[in-house]
């Protein structure tokens, strides 16, 4: 699927990527920033589709959904959420999720393009696999290894790939 090229927006405010449904496939793709009513969809989402991969502590996501330094972005196929975003330090992708019923749709691509992210922290280990493939095919290109076992990596994309003076997670 392709969105529409809005590129990255900055603000509550932000109107929601839609993409135009096909003739095979009548559906609908929105990316939009998520709001604080997305909470309990978004934690059922993460605890019951990405368990195994992903963790959050009580509140967390509430945190992110109201504080300054997290915006979090909701795929949406026809209003059923399919996956989320997350940012944090303006361009920096902290997660990217999709549902695994719903990979390689163009999703994941959809939600990194409308966030405007020019960094990824990727896990490595992820219990889907490796998700390094995924981040070279959109223009990251291989960064330090960081976490406690090595299995994060800071990507960058190559247009960015000068040294940041930001600490690490």
């Amino acid at each position: 699927m392709k969105t529409s090229e809005t590129g990255p927006v900055s603000g509550a405010a932000a109107a929601p990527v839609r993409t135009a449904p096909c003739a095979e496939y009548p559906v609908a793709l929105t990316v939009r920033l998520a709001e604080p009513g997305d909470a309990v969809p978004l934690g059922f989402f993460v605890d019951t589709a990405l368990r195994r991969d992903y963790f959050l502590r009580r509140g967390q996501l509430e945190e992110m959904l109201r504080g300054p330094r997290h915006r979090v972005w909701v795929a949406e196929i026809d209003g059923v959420l399919v996956g989320p975003a997350i940012t944090t330090r303006g361009t920096r992708l902290v997660n990217a999720l999709v549902h695994p019923a719903y990979r390689g749709l163009g999703i994941g691509r959809a939600l990194v393009e409308r966030t405007g992210a020019v960094e990824a922290r990727v896990k490595c280990d992820m219990h889907t696999g490796d998700p390094r493939g995924f981040y070279r095919r959109l223009g990251f290109e291989p960064g330090p290894r960081v976490g406690r076992r090595g299995q994060i990596e800071l990507m960058r994309r190559a247009a960015h790939n000068t040294t940041t003076t930001e600490g690490h997670p």
